[in-house]
């Protein structure tokens, strides 16, 4: 068989179509997953169906329009982390106190003990607080 091509004609070369590469730092090239709740899902759609935007570039115009570390807590210092340990301490203890005034057994004296220390661990919280 013999190609049918004129003999005048340029050899046949594929198109190469589409859009320029733009620059490799602009590249999206990582992708993060999250996890939603079905009202958080649906909001999301919802913003994104809103302004014609994907769900990605809504997340993405939020993210980059707030100051992160000024909107999420600052993690616990360690002399917080054990005054959180103490208070978790203190809470199980009035939770026995609890049980014990239930069944109608004497627990003055240990709530007495209980409540002290709580009061002297949230004013030392109240104080750094200010």
């Amino acid at each position: 068989m013999e190609e049918t091509t004129s003999p005048g004609s340029p050899p046949h070369r594929p198109r190469k179509g589409g859009r320029k590469p733009g620059p490799l730092a602009d590249k999206q090239r990582h992708v993060v997953s999250v996890r939603l709740t079905d009202a958080e899902h649906e909001r999301l759609t919802q913003e994104a169906d809103r302004y014609r935007l994907s769900q990605g570039e809504v997340l993405r115009s939020v993210w980059g329009k707030q100051d992160t570390a000024t909107k999420l807590p600052a993690p616990p210092t360690p002399e917080e982390a054990k005054q959180l340990a103490q208070l978790a301490g203190m809470a199980a203890n009035l939770n026995q106190l609890t049980k014990l005034a239930h069944l109608q057994q004497d627990q003055r004296s240990g709530a007495t003990t209980v409540l002290g220390q709580l009061h002297h661990l949230l004013n030392r919280l109240g104080h750094k607080a200010s």
